[in-house]
């Protein structure tokens, strides 16, 4: 025990002691009766002193606290965890559940060890955006409660990993800059400048989000993260669109169709195909015969944050260009529901004016598109605009434009 808990260390005995009693639900003033006073165990927990041997002996067996300090157990704990953070950062969930499933059967002795932190770190990681809700935040308010004895590394993951958290469950994206920008002041990697990108772009700041994304990208091709290059160069094309630069978009569609395609990534070489569709769409550079594609079992089915299905362009399209021959063919299809709501009304098309004839229907596709798709809010909310102007509404169509 003088081994790991001394002077230089006296934040380990404090995490330990913390930690453990908060996970037992003792107060200060329970552990400590028999023991020290409650001011005295507090200084000890905040590593302000550190205590005789005969005080640490009696509030680790009044926690049950077998302490395991050897040097075995400690690096093979380290390597551990190394390997499952690297594993989630590369690979996301394929074979970290596995790493996290072996860590997980000695959990009790990384909470009675010097690992304590790092093994709660490492749960934070494992729950970060799934559905263990109160595992997550149980154990971030574990965390939360020993942060001034963490070190830099850890409060970088700590904070990565809540900020994370907060811009995939609950969306507060002013939130997810404040904590992603904590983060920031005690390390940084791929993931980071990433999150906060997708933050920036999500609040409509193009500009600072193109460089968050910019420095993602080298970060991760720093890092060799394929997976996550793909991802960047995804973002970076949204960016562009977000802007109404299509051109600027383009390129970087390409580049990551082309390492989607190489690594075999048909999930994304589909995202990106279908961005790079709609690209073509809204540049007006589709030939009219790309409307006629029949392929259907082939392209993608959900509108999703990233991307617009084929099959929702290519009817936009049809109903650009008044191909009613197109349009009457197209079955609904039924995981897509804004395809399957368009042909349900097609009476509600003015083929004439190429556009959507109904009030209620465009205002029911620009209610469903946000939060979901920036791109098809958008497209649906200029289709709107020209409704308002053809039917005199001008002053109404001019404050869409202002938005």
């Amino acid at each position: 025990m003088k081994k790991e808990i001394n002077k230089t260390n006296v934040k380990i005995l404090g995490s330990i002691i913390k930690m453990n009693r908060i996970c037992q639900n003792m107060s200060q003033k329970s552990l400590s009766e028999g023991i020290c006073v409650s001011s005295y165990l507090s200084r000890i927990e905040n590593a302000e002193i550190i205590p005789s041997e005969q005080v640490i002996s009696d509030l680790f067996d009044a926690l049950a606290i077998h302490y395991n300090d050897s040097e075995g157990f400690i690096q093979s704990g380290k390597v551990l965890f190394q390997r499952f953070l690297d594993e989630l950062n590369f690979n996301e969930f394929s074979n970290s559940r596995l790493i996290f499933e072996q860590i997980s059967a000695d959990s009790e002795k990384y909470m009675h060890s010097p690992l304590i932190i790092d093994y709660y770190i490492v749960q934070l990681a494992f729950y970060c955006t799934r559905k263990e809700r109160e595992i997550f935040e149980e154990t971030r308010h574990l965390l939360e409660s020993v942060e001034q004895l963490m070190n830099a590394e850890q409060k970088f993951r700590y904070y990565l990993y809540w900020g994370i958290d907060t811009a995939k469950v609950a969306k507060d994206y002013p939130a997810v800059i404040e904590i992603l920008d904590k983060a920031s002041t005690y390390g940084e990697n791929g993931h980071l400048y990433y999150w906060l990108g997708f933050a920036h772009l999500s609040l409509r700041k193009d500009l600072s989000a193109l460089i968050q994304f910019q420095k993602a990208l080298s970060t991760y091709l720093d890092e060799a993260n394929l997976l996550s290059i793909i991802g960047s160069y995804e973002m970076l094309g949204l960016t562009f669109y977000a802007s109404n630069d299509y051109e600027g978009g383009k390129p970087y569609f390409e580049k990551g169709l082309k390492l989607a395609t190489k690594l075999g990534s048909h999930i994304h070489e589909s995202t990106f195909r279908d961005n790079l569709l709609w690209g073509a769409f809204r540049l007006g550079q589709l030939n009219p015969e790309d409307s006629f594609s029949s392929d259907w079992e082939s392209l993608s089915e959900c509108v999703t944050e990233r991307s617009i299905p084929n099959q929702l362009t290519h009817l936009l399209q049809a109903i650009e260009q008044s191909n009613t021959m197109f349009v009457s063919t197209l079955k609904p299809l039924k995981k897509e529901r804004f395809v399957e709501l368009m042909i349900k009304h097609l009476d509600k098309l003015d083929w004439q004016g190429h556009m959507i004839d109904d009030e209620k229907l465009l205002l029911k596709l620009i209610q469903m598109s946000k939060g979901l798709n920036y791109e098809l809010e958008k497209y649906y909310s200029k289709m709107y605009q020209s409704f308002l102007i053809q039917h005199r509404r001008y002053k109404e169509a001019l404050e869409i434009q202002n938005v």
